[in-house]
């Protein structure tokens, strides 16, 4: 079994080593979020269909909303890790509500990365 959440390169290697049978869960798309072009929330992947035939392989996503109880608990602890400091959520301040418009325009264009707050 493999859990992948980076997709990518990553992705392709594991399809590469993976075992006949193999079950490959995707929780993630680190890739295309740490790209350095893009808006974040695309992470292209070009797979050889041959391999995943062949070993027959299983390919399947997995969200939290699949599971009510496990996404309440990952908001308590990523909750309890940021205000700690544990972890950092990268994020953006900007000031004004009036310059709202111009930053959901940069937003859009994917000029930045993480959680953009407007302070009013």
């Amino acid at each position: 079994m493999v859990i992948d959440n980076v997709g990518g390169e990553q992705l392709q290697a594991a399809i590469g080593v993976a075992r006949e049978g193999a079950r490959i869960v995707i929780m993630g798309a680190l890739s295309g979020q740490l790209a350095r072009e893009g808006s974040g929330r695309t992470a292209p992947v070009q797979l050889d269909s041959f391999p995943i035939l062949l070993k027959k392989l299983t390919i399947r996503g997995y969200s939290a909303d699949d599971d009510p109880d496990a996404r309440q608990e990952w908001t308590e602890l990523f909750g309890k890790w940021l205000w700690s400091g544990r972890i950092v959520f990268p994020h953006v301040m900007v000031s004004g509500l009036d310059t709202a418009p111009e930053i959901l325009e940069r937003v859009a264009q994917g000029q930045y990365f993480g959680t953009v707050i407007v302070e009013v």
